[in-house]
């Protein structure tokens, strides 16, 4: 096997860790006030997104790469692994927060990006955060977001092992920060962690995203594990405390057009019934 070669069976752990968190918040009551429908819909997505989309799209992403550039294949291999990761790292970081911006600038009245929007409104309309809302977003959510379509390009530019390790680090992180527990609430009132906030996305930070009122801020804190590109492009907030209420105001869409948005104007008759529901 080849030096610093990562396999699913070296992060399976993680997954591990991820039910053991998932256990705790239900065995101390944190999940009582889910409903039927969050769960159904986040287990729809899951399956959908892990099952089809993302796999389709990754794929995808390497065949265009291998059309539109077939001299860049393994074209990376050689760089250093470190240097690697935070190559990979800090890219996918950075263009994140650019979609994830954008997506949130549709929420405007009569954006142009509104259908951006509503694709990863699914993933904010949770009322509870846990950390199955990691795992709640609309199907085509994955054609844009960096963790999908640039893992793949990586990998055909031979960064795989970088990208492996960015990739288990966000998801670590990611994970961190939609846990229903908020692990630096007695942190936010140190100056030095709230200096340390200018720089990495904490709970607290990643939750008043989530939530709106008191300590919600749902246009700020748009990085993943960076907090320095909201710092840099003035997007960043630190909030107080807890956020009054998670979720989007308003009522919610129907759960077809959340998972499947915009395929459910397909559907004869669909939009009618998503407005009625």
């Amino acid at each position: 096997m080849p030096e610093h070669t990562i396999t699913l069976a070296d992060a399976g752990w993680i997954y591990i860790a991820t039910l053991a968190i998932l256990i705790g918040e239900a065995v101390t009551g944190q999940l009582k006030d889910c409903t039927r429908r969050d769960f159904g819909l986040t287990l729809l997505c899951f399956l959908t997104n892990s099952a089809v989309t993302r796999p389709l799209f990754g794929l995808g992403a390497g065949m265009l790469a291998a059309w539109l550039v077939p001299a860049y294949a393994g074209a990376g291999a050689s760089i250093p692994l470190r240097l690697s990761i935070l190559i990979t790292f800090v890219a996918m970081e950075f263009v994140f927060y650019w979609v994830h911006r954008w997506s949130h600038e549709g929420q405007k009245m009569g954006h142009w990006l509104n259908w951006l929007w509503k694709i990863h409104r699914t993933h904010h309309s949770a009322t509870e955060i846990n950390v199955t809302v990691v795992q709640r977003q609309n199907i085509f959510w994955a054609l844009f977001t960096p963790h999908i379509w640039m893992v793949a390009l990586f990998v055909y530019f031979g960064m795989e092992s970088g990208v492996a390790v960015s990739l288990i680090v966000l998801y670590i992180w990611n994970t961190l920060t939609h846990m229903h527990w908020r692990v630096d609430d007695r942190a936010l009132t140190n100056p030095a962690f709230r200096g340390l906030m200018h720089i990495i996305i904490t709970p607290s930070m990643h939750h008043a995203h989530h939530g709106y009122g008191k300590n919600g801020k749902m246009y700020k804190n748009y990085g993943l594990c960076l907090s320095v590109f909201d710092w840099m492009f003035g997007t960043l907030y630190l909030p107080d405390g807890k956020p009054s209420r998670y979720g989007v105001p308003g009522e919610q869409p129907h759960w077809v057009e959340e998972a499947f948005y915009p395929l459910n104007h397909l559907v004869p008759g669909k939009k009618k019934k998503a407005a009625e529901a």
